[in-house]
């Protein structure tokens, strides 16, 4: 049998993952969601909105996970995803699940896309249409999958050992209500395998719904309004109608219909790199500006998911204030000389903070 410690090594890159893998749906929501022009697609950019404040908790619930067992988080160049990200599920029942992500502007190939990274399990029934190298392989079939693996996991561990041996980190070094922001949920602090399993079951429930349904199944953590899960609201925008929730969750919504209009949407260039900018060199300058303060947001991540859990908030609510206007002014500005006419967008690439934390990858 192996020890504890041995269980959690095996673990901890699998959590590693995880982190990752929130991580790197944020970029791709975020680009989409500020290249809608303003006095367009109110409704489909909310709903895009939502859906990334969730992805945000679903990074604090992974790393509340990680030190709850005394593991650390890593959050720099070495871990940093980079776009065209290319993810593979594995999975017995469904194989060579493949596809590609990228920076790209509101469209309905995009949408596409975030319905794979969100599908619930039981929808694989289908082929996917994106087929590329990996490069971030997710050891499930869905993420909900990979979840339900590691709880399966915790299980195991707490079957043989403990739970207070098993979630022997300092509960002080995890974020709690204190240290978020109003958006997306609340954080849970983790100190047994109740909890670490409310938790992981609330990112399952709020990626593809609740027992196979369309709801994503947090009203009970939360007062807030009940919602569809992530899946299913990126299947509103694509059929340009809410659900109903007596709606079959395998059948279009029926609910109210909004507009959505793929036209109106700054003409930003695809999966963007620094290198793209030399001729430009204002573009170059925000690029620079907005990736090194991504850079020093996700420093400060780590640096609160690794036992100082007061700096997250301050990292958060300064480093998205400060992202968005420069994104904006990028997607709203043409880059000069650009044969194809196209705008800006941020890269999303390492810049080395001012400072080396412990956090960095």
């Amino acid at each position: 049998m192996q020890s504890l410690q041995e269980q959690k090594n095996a673990l901890f890159p699998l959590l590693q993952t995880a982190m990752e893998l929130e991580l790197s749906t944020i970029p791709p929501y975020l680009t989409a969601l500020l290249s809608i022009r303003p006095e367009a697609n109110r409704v489909a950019a909310n709903l895009i909105r939502t859906v990334m404040m969730e992805e945000m908790l679903h990074m604090t619930l992974v790393g509340n996970l990680t030190a709850s067992l005394g593991g650390r988080v890593a959050l720099g160049e070495g871990n940093l995803p980079a776009y065209p990200l290319s993810m593979e599920f594995e999975g017995q029942r469904f194989r060579d699940r493949q596809f590609e992500v990228d920076l790209a502007p509101f469209s309905e190939a995009g949408l596409d896309t975030f319905m794979q990274i969100e599908m619930p399990t039981d929808w694989m029934d289908r082929e996917p249409s994106y087929k590329a190298f990996a490069e971030i392989e997710v050891p499930g079939i869905t993420i909900g999958a990979f979840y339900q693996m590691i709880e399966q996991q915790l299980a195991q561990m707490c079957a043989q050992y403990p739970e207070s041996e098993v979630f022997c980190g300092d509960p002080a070094h995890q974020i709690d209500e204190n240290y978020y922001w109003a958006g997306g949920g609340k954080p849970v602090v983790i100190t047994t395998l109740a909890s670490a399993r409310e938790a992981l079951q609330l990112i399952i429930e709020q990626g593809e719904g609740a027992g196979g349904g369309l709801m994503d199944g947090d009203r009970h953590y939360f007062d807030q309004p009940l919602e569809v899960a992530h899946f299913f609201r990126f299947r509103e925008i694509a059929f340009g109608r809410h659900y109903r929730p007596d709606d079959h969750p395998k059948e279009p919504p029926t609910g109210t219909q909004f507009e959505v209009d793929f036209a109106a949407v700054y003409p930003i260039i695809r999966n963007p790199k620094a290198a793209d900018y030399g001729g430009d060199e204002q573009m170059a300058r925000w690029n620079h500006q907005f990736n090194a303060a991504y850079s020093l947001m996700l420093d400060q991540i780590a640096q609160a998911f690794n036992g100082n859990p007061e700096v997250l908030y301050t990292a958060i609510v300064n480093g998205m204030h400060s992202l968005t206007p420069v994104a904006r002014q990028m997607m709203t500005t043409p880059i000069a000389e650009d044969p194809e006419g196209r705008h800006g967008g941020p890269s999303f690439e390492w810049v080395p903070p001012p400072y080396a934390s412990k956090g960095a990858g």
